[in-house]
C-alpha cells in the first residue's frame, strides 16, 4: 500500500481529501449492494465527459497519479467481489442472487468514472461531471459538501 500512497502525490491536497473521504464511504458499502451503482450509461454523455477528463489531465505525474487511484478503487471493488457468498450459500442462507458479470463491468466502470470526476470536481463542467458522477452523484456532493466523513 505505501507504493500506491506515493504514486497519488501527483494529486492536489484538496483532489487527495476527496479521494480519502470517498475511500471511507465506499468501505462501508457492502459488496451485495455494487450493482445498484451500476450504471447503463448513454455513450452522448459519457463520452464526451470522458474526453474532457481526459484533456484536463493530458499525461505526466497527475495523470498517473488518478490512473494509481482509479486502480486502488478497482482492486478494492474486486476483493470485495471475491469475499461475496457463492451461489450455493446464497441459496440457502436466502439471500438476494449475486449479480451477473455484465452488473460487474458496469458498476467497475461507473466507479472507474466517479474516482475521476471526483478527482476533478473542480475542473469538470458540471454536465460533465454528472455524466461521470451517474448513480454516485448522491455521495459525491455529500463528500464534497463535507456531510461524508
Amino acid at each position: 500500500m505505501p507504493e500506491r500512497i506515493d504514486q497519488l502525490a501527483g494529486l492536489r491536497p484538496p483532489e487527495r481529501e476527496r479521494l480519502e473521504r470517498f475511500a471511507l464511504a465506499f468501505e462501508r458499502i457492502d459488496a451485495s449492494q455494487y450493482a445498484t451503482f451500476a450504471d447503463v450509461a448513454s455513450l452522448e454523455d459519457i463520452e464526451p465527459a470522458e474526453a474532457e477528463a481526459m484533456r484536463l489531465l493530458k499525461s505526466g505525474p497527475r495523470h498517473d497519479a488518478v490512473k494509481a487511484a482509479v486502480r486502488a478503487f478497482v482492486d478494492e471493488a474486486a476483493q470485495a467481489y471475491s469475499r461475496r457468498p457463492t451461489l450455493t450459500d446464497t441459496l440457502f442462507m436466502f439471500r438476494s442472487l449475486p449479480d451477473r458479470a455484465e452488473d460487474r463491468v458496469r458498476f467497475l466502470a461507473s466507479l472507474e468514472r466517479a474516482v475521476v470526476a471526483l478527482i476533478l470536481w473542480t475542473e469538470l463542467s458540471d454536465r460533465s461531471r454528472v455524466a461521470l458522477l451517474g448513480r454516485w452523484g448522491w455521495l459525491a456532493e455529500r463528500i464534497v459538501a463535507g456531510e461524508e466523513r
